[in-house]
């Protein structure tokens, strides 16, 4: 029942310029496109010469054809996807794929020259060198293409060259090399990514930047992620808190308690979620500021990223969040609490077992389940007459985690709950006590109308008959167990 919010990739923005002409490019493709559609599909040499149609809608679809064929077929088409990598000619971005890569520009306008850079990657390392020579071209759309390619291929004989091309004299070409630095994912990358990050005077280019550095997830950039948490752009300032939690080291819980103070919730919330990821105990204050955060997201990602730190100096803050008036935030902090597995947290969870969200009393047994502490029991006792089948469910679940008699003659009325998945957690549980008291009830409950009901009564049984019980009728009891295997 874990909860957590997932980091957020680099969405750097291409030329919004070219979004003039989208429309009308494509409705003047309508009836080749229709064709091509229609027929078994165009030949190799088709496709290939289909790349210099006049429209571009009609050459990105020919590139994007290319692309879905195999590498040996694709490599014959290489020359003329090559030459076709400086087509920044607008098309709209979902005309024959859903497929986008990790951290790629996926709701932008593509081009063909984008689709033939897609493509090449079929043809993999073979390509390298070309595209490589594409990097010197005076077209800055072809560079830009020619760097996605690479990123694409991950290679790491690309990541000198894309190096180079750090410097470019456009942002886009710059980003997108930061960008392919990501995919491939090799440290001696993060030198050159870091003095990037810090000198670039475009926050696209920055914010990008930090993504690839996340992805590398190496310690040595820490120092350059942490010196643009204060980075004028919002953007830049929340990816490079995503990137710091991607690389996971405790040198950057300071900074990152920084930025918990930040003016904007949508990096207070990402620096929570990288000290969660962080897990280190040095987190704990900071997160507990957090959790008084106005806003009810930063305080839902405060309370999981306590919960995954998992230090017991973290139950007094949770003790707040779980009262929150937010039902989300108060189902993550009795997530957090069962995390955590501190005897101090029955207290503040039996409360929530009465909350007014369904998800937060299941939450809450859940969590007391996990602390395993026999001064929850009656309070789960008490969850099982709840109104909700899944609160009766999980209720039985934590009271069979606990495993105390106590909770036996509690439980036995759950055998004939109306719910099938409430009396197969309730006989689970019983099993998992192994009390003898519960044996005739179980017995009982072997005439169930669910076979996965009886299967976990038999399995019970196993478990709580006693061996010396002079009472106990073995023949009417092995009968009954013929009975409900038969059935």
């Amino acid at each position: 029942m874990k909860l957590t919010n997932q980091p957020r990739p680099a969405s750097h923005q291409p030329d919004k310029s070219h979004l003039i002409g989208v429309l009308i490019a494509s409705l003047v493709a309508v009836v080749l496109t229709s064709a091509l559609v229609a027929s078994p599909g165009p030949n190799l040499d088709q496709l290939i010469s289909q790349l210099t149609a006049v429209d571009a809608h009609s050459r990105a679809m020919a590139a994007c054809e290319l692309g879905k064929l195999n590498s040996r077929e694709v490599s014959r088409a290489a020359p003329a996807l090559l030459a076709m990598l400086g087509d920044g000619a607008p098309v709209e971005s979902r005309l024959c794929r859903t497929w986008r890569r990790s951290g790629d520009w996926q709701d932008q306008p593509s081009s063909p020259g984008r689709e033939a850079a897609i493509a090449l990657e079929q043809v993999g390392t073979d390509v390298i060198d070309p595209l490589v020579d594409v990097l010197q071209s005076s077209n800055a759309v072809a560079r830009e293409n020619s760097a996605f390619a690479l990123g694409l291929i991950e290679s790491e004989r690309t990541v000198q060259p894309l190096i180079a091309v750090l410097g470019d004299s456009v942002s886009l070409v710059r980003a997108r090399a930061a960008w392919s630095l990501g995919m491939i994912e090799h440290a001696s990358a993060v030198q050159p990514l870091g003095t990037l990050l810090q000198k670039d005077s475009e926050a696209d280019v920055r914010e990008q930047t930090a993504w690839a550095l996340g992805m590398i997830e190496d310690a040595s950039a820490v120092p350059a992620l942490s010196r643009v948490i204060d980075d004028e752009s919002v953007d830049v300032r929340e990816q490079a808190a995503w990137a710091l939690g991607m690389i996971e080291d405790a040198s950057a819980v300071p900074v990152l308690g920084q930025a918990i103070e930040d003016t904007s919730a949508e990096v207070r919330k990402q620096a929570a979620w990288a000290l969660g990821m962080i897990e280190a105990s040095s987190a704990v204050p900071a997160l507990g500021r957090a959790i008084e955060d106005s806003s009810a997201e930063v305080r839902k990602q405060a309370a999981w990223a306590l919960g995954m730190i998992e230090a017991s100096s973290a139950v007094p803050a949770l003790g707040r969040a779980i009262e929150d008036s937010s039902a989300e935030v108060r189902k993550q902090a009795a997530w957090a609490l069962g995390m955590i597995e501190a005897s101090s947290a029955v207290d503040l969870l039996t409360p929530a077992l009465k909350d007014s969200s369904t998800e937060v009393r299941e939450q809450a047994a859940w969590a007391l389940g996990m602390i395993e502490d026999a001064s929850a029991v009656d309070g789960l006792l008490a969850s099982l007459r709840d109104e909700e089948s899944a609160v009766r469910q999980q209720a039985a679940w934590g009271l069979g985690m606990i495993e105390n008699s106590a909770a036996v003659e509690g439980l036995i009325p759950a055998l004939e709950d109306a719910n099938s998945e409430v009396r197969q957690q309730a006989a689970w549980a019983l099993g998992m006590i192994e009390d003898s008291r519960a044996t005739e009830a179980l017995t009982e409950a072997l005439q169930d109308e669910s076979p996965e009901v009886r299967k976990k009564v038999l399995w019970a049984l196993t478990r709580c008959v006693d061996s010396n019980d002079d009472n106990l009728n073995y023949p009417e009891l092995a009968e009954r167990i013929r009975q409900a295997l038969k059935g």
